[in-house]
Formats: C-alpha cells, sequence, structure tokens
C-alpha cells in the first residue's frame, strides 16, 4: 500500500497545472484515487473539489454572494436562511401555475422560452420557483413521520429533495417546469426543453446518469438559469454545473 501511494503521489504532481488544483488537498485526491482508480486524474481531483469525498451535508460551506448568477448550492454549500434575491419578480401569468417569481433576468429568459416554445406548438408552465428557507424546510420534512428515525427518512429524502438553504430554489434562478415526475423526460415539451433551454440561458441542473456527481436523482423538469453563454459552454462540455464551477468559477466568486 505504502507504495502504492507514493506511486499516486508522484502522478499526482503532474496535475499541479490544474487551475482548480488546491496543494493542501493533495492526501484527499490521494484517498479518493484509491478508491476511485477508474476515475481520470482531472476528474478526481474536480470531485474531490466539489466535496463527494465528504459525506453529505457534513462538511457544509457557507455562501459568501449568494447573489452573483453563477452560485453554486449544493449539498456542501449554503445559502443563510435570510437569504431572499432582491430582484424577484411575478412571472407572466399565462406560463405561470400561480404567483411564481424568479430573478429579473431568469423571469425575462423564462417568458422568452416559453414563447418560443409555444410557436412551435408546446406550453410550458412554471411549477415552483422561489423558494424560502422556511418554505423549503416544510417541503423537505412534509412526509416525516414523527416515528421514523430521522436519519432513516434523511437517507430517503435527501436523493429527492435539498435540506433547507442547499435548494437552488432559494436562488430565484431555478424552476421547476409543467410536471414533477421523471416520464416528463419522454413528454414532447420534456424533448423541447433538453434540446434548446440552453439557447434561453437555463440548463438541466440534475441529469441522468450523474447522481453520483448532484447529489440527486434525474429531475428532467428542474432547469437553472445561468445565462446564454455560460448555458452554451455547459452544453458543449458535457459536465454537471457542480463539474463546471469548480473547473471554470469558483475562484471568481
Amino acid at each position: 500500500m505504502e507504495e502504492r501511494i507514493i506511486g499516486l503521489s508522484e502522478e499526482l504532481l503532474e496535475y499541479r497545472y490544474l487551475t482548480y488544483y488546491d496543494k493542501t488537498k493533495e492526501n484527499r485526491y490521494i484517498n479518493y484515487k484509491l478508491q476511485h482508480s477508474e476515475l481520470s486524474w482531472e476528474d478526481i481531483i474536480t470531485r474531490v473539489e466539489i466535496g463527494l469525498d465528504y459525506t453529505y451535508y457534513c462538511e457544509v460551506e457557507s455562501i459568501s454572494f449568494p447573489d452573483i448568477f453563477f452560485v453554486l448550492v449544493n449539498k456542501y454549500r449554503q445559502l443563510s436562511r435570510e437569504y431572499i434575491p432582491g430582484d424577484l419578480e411575478v412571472i407572466a401569468p399565462e406560463y405561470n401555475s400561480s404567483t411564481l417569481m424568479l430573478r429579473h433576468s431568469a423571469r425575462i429568459a423564462f417568458e422568452e422560452m416559453c414563447q418560443a416554445a409555444v410557436r412551435e406548438g408546446y406550453i410550458l408552465k412554471a411549477i415552483s420557483t422561489f423558494r424560502s428557507f422556511l418554505y423549503q424546510n416544510q417541503v423537505y420534512y412534509k412526509n416525516w413521520l414523527e416515528e421514523q428515525p430521522l436519519e432513516q427518512y434523511q437517507a430517503e429524502r435527501d436523493r429527492v429533495s435539498a435540506r433547507a438553504g442547499h435548494s437552488e430554489h432559494q436562488t430565484g434562478l431555478a424552476v421547476d417546469i409543467n410536471d414533477l415526475e421523471q416520464t416528463f423526460e419522454y413528454t414532447p415539451e420534456g424533448i423541447w426543453l433538453r434540446e434548446h433551454c440552453y439557447e434561453y440561458g437555463f440548463i438541466l441542473r440534475y441529469p441522468k446518469g450523474k447522481e453520483d456527481i448532484t447529489g440527486y436523482d434525474y429531475e428532467p423538469w428542474h432547469f437553472r438559469y445561468l445565462g446564454k453563454e455560460m448555458a452554451y459552454q455547459l452544453q458543449d462540455s458535457g459536465m454537471t454545473y457542480d463539474e463546471y464551477y469548480v473547473r471554470n468559477l469558483r475562484n471568481a466568486d
């Protein structure tokens, strides 16, 4: 084992040029590589920088600049209890199942996307957008029965719902569209969104086959606004937003 660790340490030296490499985490990189030898060093470093070598919610970073439009919110990065975006606006009623709100730029882009879909014969409607910290807490615990051990409930719930402060919906930049079932993937609207959302600045945030990175089950209805330029870049990269953020944006926030 000692020889293996020495060998990995020597291999790792070749990757110090990466902008997302952190010398203080070299032991973590090596330990994660020992557990995931099938992954490239680039992927190993990326995943450790996301925090995936830690148990979810155990090593949490408070988000210092929640208003930046490329803010990353996940199971390792938390928004404050008090945070509410200052530029929330109600989505036009024809694309809104209630009085749902998005931040200004996201609202405009969402309405433009809906209008484009209508021109091609598809109907899109927001069914969940901004959620406060307290409301997200209610969403997370809505199915918990007191006789069920909390740890068991969390283990099941964490795959499909974010804990308070860890939900993208609190940013005002995320929108659930039309349905909350995975079968939405196969509907005409689901297919259209997957093929065109990036043209309007949105990404499919929790894609199929990436559950081990995002920490969530596939959600073909959940879209996140990033702006057109970044959405195009992410589309071309084939990465999840967690990976893209670590490799390209973390040092900018």
